[in-house]
């Protein structure tokens, strides 16, 4: 795998030092493997495939790191080319299907959108993103790949004193993505609410793993998923909380729910919670199941076909996350989309 990827890399016309170093520090330090906790269930032998026209060409005004957190952070570096930096304000779409470092900077009240724009094969977008004192992130990312794109996401989100984030993410496409969400409540008052939804079908592969540190006191954290998986397709969730010594008043609480549509589809999720004080109120949960065919022959008795009953059910799984969408116009996008993809195609009566 290594291998193909630095051929990929020398291909350039020129591969400039910092790049260089990005390159060799991830033949050092190698990519995660299924004996790595994290990656069980999550194989990266597929970026076998990357060529050259999968790497960012190199910029003037991008900075490197000196050091990297592991093969990933490395691998983004040599193929986006190094970080941008960003102060936000307002509203804001930023793309997800291009190689891109980012370190972005929130005061105030900002909506930011990350979703694929760009279609291409295979992309990593990295970014860290300080949210000041007082301020509000509104976040939505969207993952709406064809079924042959590659994804790595990963977001580090810091929360000041009093700082919200208040954060969607969808995933409704891909053949393998994998998305990795950090965030850190730094100082007191700091809070989080996050809503997710997956949706693989076929023989998709989703992979969400999140982390969130609890380091202050009077800290809140909400995390709720739910998953949708049909045919051979496979998702993973793994939501991690960590309250560390000094984070006293902490109230917490992860929970995902799945709806398997299909016998050959595939589901591991594992909320955990990893505590260090005793003033804490904590909560987790997942759930697994199939659609209620009582449910389903209660609408068919009142006139709907079996796909439309099916359709209406998994709809209104879904939009216990989708309803968390403020803009409209991205929610009811997301909504058709969510609905084309089950198994008896898009039943609304929309196009």
């Amino acid at each position: 795998m290594l291998n193909n990827i630095t051929t990929a890399l020398e291909a350039l016309p020129a591969l400039p030092a910092p790049r260089r170093a990005a390159l060799d520090a991830l033949l050092k330090q190698g990519l995660p493997g299924k004996k790595d906790e994290d990656w069980r269930h999550t194989d990266l032998s597929i970026l076998d495939q990357l060529s050259a026209a999968d790497i960012a060409p190199s910029a003037l005004n991008h900075d490197y790191p000196s050091a990297y957190e592991d093969g990933l952070d490395a691998l983004n570096t040599a193929l986006s080319g190094g970080t941008q930096t960003r102060t936000l304000e307002g509203k804001v779409e930023l793309d997800t299907g291009l190689h891109q470092r980012l370190k972005l900077k929130v005061s105030g009240d900002v909506e930011l959108v990350l979703q694929d724009i760009t279609p291409s094969r295979f992309a990593t977008f990295f970014a860290e993103i300080e949210v000041a004192p007082n301020s509000r992130l509104r976040l939505l990312r969207v993952q709406q790949a064809d079924s042959q794109a590659q994804r790595l996401t990963n977001l580090k989100i810091l929360l000041a004193r009093d700082a919200q984030l208040d954060a969607v993410t969808v995933d409704l496409g891909g053949r393998f993505v994998r998305n990795d969400l950090y965030v850190h409540l730094n100082e007191p008052g700091a809070g989080v609410q996050l809503y997710g939804l997956y949706a693989p079908t076929g023989s998709e592969h989703v992979d969400n793993h999140s982390w969130i540190h609890h380091r202050a006191p009077h800290c809140s954290s909400r995390e709720f998923f739910r998953g949708v998986v049909s045919g051979s397709a496979r998702a993973v969730f793994n939501g991690k909380i960590f309250v560390h010594e000094k984070a006293i008043k902490t109230d917490s609480e992860t929970r995902v729910a799945n709806l398997l549509l299909s016998k050959t589809a595939e589901v591991y999720a594992k909320p955990e919670l990893e505590i260090y004080n005793d003033d804490v109120k904590c909560a987790h949960g997942a759930t697994f199941g199939q659609l209620d065919e009582d449910a389903v022959y209660y609408l068919r008795a009142r006139g709907l076909d079996r796909d439309m009953a099916r359709a209406l059910l998994t709809q209104a799984f879904a939009q216990e996350i989708i309803e968390h969408i403020s803009n409209d116009e991205l929610r009811e996008k997301i909504t058709q989309r969510f609905l084309s993809r089950l198994p008896q195609g898009n039943t609304s009566g929309k196009a």
